[in-house]
């Protein structure tokens, strides 16, 4: 009977070391943010729309790799000596709502990784361009480049101008792209030499749902360079399909062991107009003595989605308070505005914004 159970406990322990449990994770993050603004619209001088705005709401949504509420399981299972399969699956949920975007796919995939080669997965991935951002301070209501705030087309006339329904709120962004999701995709990361990666993907003709601005086939290749024991990091991508392209460049420089200051360029052909451009500059500052590490944002966005003349800028200053290495606390406001002139339309939306909120990571 002793020699029955030895042998079933060691086959159970076979198990177990075979087929490794996932890691799971994730990241509740809750914010209250308060949001008071205006938005103009002029006909040859006469006002056409002068709607004042305010609202209180909780926020939990965020899309980039680094913001927002999500919980995942991920893993990987040795194959040979060099050679792993690694798997991840990733779902963004909404902490204050029980519908709508809970447990959307966020980066989902399987792959194969080689110490000596690289790794290669496959599934819905983030564009390769979101992992070129030294810049990005911002969370919740300024989560990557949201003005944080919306405007309710409350009549026909708005509805016309915003060219939306009536009765439709339309959230105001700047950058029209910034690292999207992509399904049907690969992506190839190498090894890193000295502190120097490359990564390329290839995302394969989508007539589903996607994050991707096209449906056509596209493909990026980029490289980023982090030195061990440097006070530098940089990188470049660029993404290609048939009727859209972006180009990113992005770096970060630490002037002292408190002192961060990180910079991004990113230009954007929608097949429009005129290109989409934009400039973030960021600084942040670990505080002496405390647990607060304070930051400033700035970014200017000039023909927005390609439009000429659409133009946008948002200042935010805030600060994080770690009370510990799960937990974080949040402060921030910003202050964003948009504006186009043409035909004799002129449109000036613009909104203050105040938020505070805790963030825990398992």
């Amino acid at each position: 009977m002793k020699k029955l159970l030895l042998a079933t406990a060691v086959a159970a322990l076979s198990v177990s070391a075979a087929h490794a449990a996932p890691t799971v994770y994730g990241n509740v993050l809750l914010t209250t943010d308060y949001v008071d603004g205006n938005l103009t619209v002029k006909k040859d001088g006469n006002k056409l729309i002068d709607e004042d705005y305010s609202t209180t709401q909780l926020n939990s949504t965020g899309s980039s790799n680094l913001t927002g509420s999500r919980i995942g399981f991920k893993g990987a299972e040795a194959l040979t000596a060099n050679t792993d399969v690694v798997y991840q699956l990733e779902y963004g949920i909404d902490v204050d709502a029980d519908q709508g975007r809970n447990f959307r796919s966020r980066d989902t995939y399987i792959g194969l990784s080689n110490k000596q080669y690289g790794t290669l997965v496959a599934g819905r991935l983030s564009a390769i361009d979101d992992n070129i951002n030294y810049a990005g301070q911002t969370v919740s209501l300024y989560d990557t480049y949201s003005t944080g705030f919306s405007v309710e087309a409350a009549d026909e006339e708005t509805a016309d101008i915003l060219g939306v329904d009536e009765g439709e709120t339309v959230k105001l962004g700047l950058a029209f792209w910034d690292g999207n999701r992509a399904n049907n995709s690969l992506a190839y990361f190498s090894p890193s030499y000295n502190g120097l990666q490359f990564m390329g993907m290839y995302v394969m003709e989508e007539k589903n749902s996607t994050d991707l601005w096209t449906e056509s086939e596209a493909f990026g290749a980029g490289l980023k360079y982090e030195p061990t024991n440097q006070p530098f990091r940089a990188g470049a991508t660029y993404i290609k399909s048939s009727d859209f392209s972006t180009a990113r460049v992005s770096g970060a420089f630490d002037v002292n062991a408190a002192t961060t200051l990180g910079a991004l360029y990113q230009v954007t052909d929608l097949d429009e107009d005129k290109n989409e451009n934009l400039f973030t500059l960021s600084g942040s500052y670990a505080i002496p003595a405390t647990k607060w590490k304070a930051y400033a944002q700035g970014d200017i966005v000039k023909n927005i989605s390609g439009l000429d003349g659409l133009d946008g800028s948002r200042f935010v200053v805030g600060g994080k308070y770690g009370f510990n290495a799960a937990t974080t606390g949040h402060l921030y406001t910003g202050y964003s505005k948009i504006e186009a002139s043409e035909d004799g339309f002129d449109l000036d939306a613009s909104g203050f914004g105040l938020g505070a909120g805790l963030e825990y990571k398992f």
